[in-house]
C-alpha cells in the first residue's frame, strides 16, 4: 500500500509537470487599441470571442491606450524595441512609425494572402511607405454632414440644395434668418415668436452650424475637406510643400467665414466630441462629424449615446458641398501593424486577418461606429438599409488620405499649431483685426516652416 501511494504521488508530480508544460507553451498575444467606442475594452473583446474559441492555445491581451498618450506610447515604443505584437495605428502615424524600423514587412502577406484588391482602395495609401505594407487597414474615419429633418422641413429647404458652396451658404444664411428657438424637448419656434422666447428659462437659440474650433484633435482633418474642394493641399503630388497659397487661402477662407457668420463664438472653444453632444441636444441645425455619430444618436443613455435627446429621431445625413475642384471629404481611421518584437509573427498575421475578415468588420462597425476597410462589407444590408449609413457608404469615394511619409507627423504639428492661431482671429481672441489679412499670413508661416522642416530633413524623405 506504502509503495502505491509514493507510485501516486510521483504520477500526480508528473501530471503537474506536464500540466504546466502545456500552460506554457500557450502563445500570448499583446494588443494595443485605442478608444474606438464608448466602451472600447467590452466591443474589441467581443469581436475576438470567435477567434480565441478557434484557438484555445492562443492567449489575447488586450490594452486600451487613450489617444492622447497613444503617440508618446507608441513611440517609445518603436525606439526601444519592446513594443506590443499587435498594435492599432492612426493612419496619419503609420509613415513615422514605420521609418522608425519597427514593424513587421507585412508586403508579401498583404498582397499574396489577402489581396489588395479587399480593401477599399482610397486607403491603401495609408498602409505603408513606398509601396511596402506596413499595416493593414481596419477601420475607416470619414465625415459627412449632419441635419435637422425637422427644421429644414419646417423651413422648407431641400438638402440638395447645400450640393456647393454657394448653396450651402445660402442654406446656412437662411436658417440664421428665420431665428431659430428650441425648447429642451425639442419643439422649435421661429422669428418674431422666437425672439420673445429666448432669453427665458428652458430655451435657447437654435443656430445654423456648430463648427469646433482650435481645441479640436482633428484641427486639420475639420480644414481638408474645404481646401482640398478649392483644389489645394498641404503637400504637392511629390510630397513637397505646397507652392500655390491661393487655393488653400481660399478653402480656409470659406470655411472660417461660415463659421464666424453661423455659430456661436462659444462653439469655436468647443471640440468635435461637445459640438456633436449640443448636436443632440437641438443647439444646431448642421454639424460635420462621422459615422459613430450615427450610432451614438441612436444608442440608449446608459451605453454613452443620445436617443433620450430631442435630435436623435429628428436627423438626416447630408455629402458635403462641392467647391470649385469637387466633392470632398477626409478619410482616415486606424490600421493594424505587427511590431519587429513580437515573438510569434504568423499567429499575428492571423489575428489580423481575423480582424479584417467580413464578419468582424461588419460587427465591429456596428459596435464602434466606424466604418469598415474591406470593399465586401459594404455589400451587407447593415449599410443600404439605414439610410444615414448609406449616404456614408457613398462618401468613402469621395474621401482623400493625407500622404504616408516619415514628415507627415512633424509637419501635422506645424498645421495644428497655426490653423489653431486662425481660429484664435476668427473668434477675437486677438481683438478686432482684419481676419482675412491674418489668415493669409499665417498661411505662408505655414508654407515657410513645411520648407524648412522638409530642408533639416532630407535625408528622411
Amino acid at each position: 500500500m506504502k509503495v502505491f501511494f509514493i507510485c501516486l504521488s510521483f504520477l500526480c508530480l508528473f501530471l503537474n509537470s506536464c500540466s504546466k508544460k502545456i500552460t506554457s507553451s500557450k502563445v500570448t498575444l499583446n494588443i494595443w487599441i485605442m478608444p474606438n467606442s464608448s466602451e472600447p475594452q467590452i466591443t474589441f473583446e467581443k469581436i475576438l470571442e470567435d477567434f480565441k474559441k478557434e484557438n484555445p492555445d492562443v492567449e489575447l491581451v488586450v490594452t486600451v491606450i487613450d489617444w492622447g498618450a497613444a503617440w508618446s506610447k507608441i513611440t517609445t515604443a518603436a525606439t526601444s524595441g519592446t513594443g506590443p505584437d499587435i498594435c492599432q495605428l492612426g493612419t496619419t502615424w503609420v509613415g513615422a512609425i514605420t521609418s522608425m524600423g519597427a514593424l513587421v514587412d507585412l508586403t508579401d502577406w498583404v498582397k499574396n494572402d489577402l489581396g489588395i484588391e479587399k480593401f477599399v482602395p482610397n486607403v491603401l495609401a495609408t498602409s505603408g511607405i513606398a509601396g511596402r505594407f506596413t499595416s493593414v487597414p481596419w477601420i475607416i474615419d470619414a465625415r459627412a454632414l449632419f441635419y435637422r429633418k425637422d427644421i429644414f422641413d419646417k423651413l422648407g429647404i431641400n438638402p440638395q440644395e447645400m450640393d456647393n458652396w454657394e448653396g450651402f451658404e445660402k442654406v446656412l444664411k437662411k436658417i440664421y434668418d428665420a431665428y431659430v428657438v428650441s425648447d429642451q424637448q425639442g419643439n422649435l419656434y421661429f422669428g418674431k415668436e422666437a425672439k420673445e422666447l429666448e432669453n427665458k428659462q428652458g430655451y435657447f437659440r437654435v443656430y445654423p452650424i456648430g463648427v469646433p474650433g482650435k481645441n479640436d484633435w482633428n484641427v486639420i482633418y475639420n480644414f481638408d475637406p474645404w481646401v482640398w474642394s478649392a483644389g489645394g493641399d498641404w503637400l504637392t503630388a511629390d510630397n513637397k510643400p505646397f507652392k500655390s497659397v491661393k487655393e488653400i487661402l481660399d478653402g480656409i477662407k470659406f470655411y472660417t467665414n461660415i463659421a464666424k457668420k453661423y455659430t456661436t463664438k462659444s462653439c469655436l472653444e468647443l471640440n468635435s466630441s461637445q459640438v456633436e453632444t449640443w448636436f443632440a441636444n437641438g443647439k444646431f441645425a448642421i454639424i460635420p462629424s462621422g459615422a459613430w455619430t450615427v450610432r451614438n444618436l441612436t444608442l440608449p443613455p446608459e451605453k454613452g449615446g443620445f436617443s433620450n435627446l430631442p435630435v436623435s429621431s429628428k436627423f438626416a445625413v447630408a455629402h458635403y458641398p462641392k467647391g470649385p475642384a469637387g466633392r470632398y471629404t477626409f478619410l482616415g481611421g486606424s490600421n493594424l501593424s505587427i511590431f519587429k518584437s513580437c515573438k510569434n509573427p504568423e499567429v499575428a498575421w492571423k489575428l489580423i486577418k481575423y480582424l479584417v475578415s467580413k464578419k468582424q468588420q461588419i460587427e465591429y462597425a456596428k459596435n464602434s461606429g466606424f466604418l469598415p476597410a474591406t470593399l465586401d462589407s459594404y455589400n451587407d444590408p447593415y449599410f443600404d438599409k439605414n439610410p444615414h449609413l448609406k449616404i456614408f457608404k457613398e462618401t468613402v469615394k469621395y474621401g482623400r488620405v493625407h500622404p504616408c511619409i516619415p514628415l507627415w507627423g512633424p509637419a501635422e504639428v506645424i498645421l495644428i499649431r497655426r490653423l489653431g492661431t486662425i481660429w484664435d482671429y476668427v473668434s477675437g481672441v486677438y481683438g478686432e483685426v482684419d481676419i482675412h489679412k491674418k489668415i493669409e499670413q499665417e498661411v505662408l508661416n505655414i508654407q515657410k516652416d513645411l520648407i524648412m522642416l522638409f530642408e533639416q530633413n532630407k535625408s528622411h524623405m
